[in-house]
């Protein structure tokens, strides 16, 4: 049987995710951005997606990184699973075509 934290790990590398190399449920997703960007990206995954992570920046990661830390739990179900995977993805997207460009913290993303 899957764990929920293996089906997530599983997937995020399926959907080229980078979660580099994790040995517990406790799964980081890198991405590429400034500590803005990051925030940007972890307040969207919070208030548009119903999805809470660490958000983990310069010094602890070079300054073009972002990390962003999601621990699985067993209340979750391979649906959530699902659905995490699908919101990373389309933030990543989101990433790259400059959705969270501002050096500001964009509450706008709330609306």
């Amino acid at each position: 049987m899957v764990t929920i934290g293996k089906a997530l790990q599983s997937g995020f590398k399926k959907a080229g995710l980078d979660i580099g190399n994790t040995e517990s449920p406790v799964t980081p997703v890198f991405l590429k951005g400034s500590p803005q960007q990051g925030a940007n990206v972890a307040l969207d995954l919070r208030e548009n997606y119903g999805i809470f992570c660490s958000l983990v920046i310069y010094p602890v990661v070079p300054k073009d990184v972002i990390m962003l830390r999601i621990i699985p739990t067993a209340v979750h179900t391979l649906a959530d699973v699902d659905y995490t995977i699908k919101a990373f993805r389309e933030v990543k997207e989101k990433l790259a075509k400059g959705a969270y460009a501002s050096d500001q913290i964009q509450l706008q993303l709330l609306k």
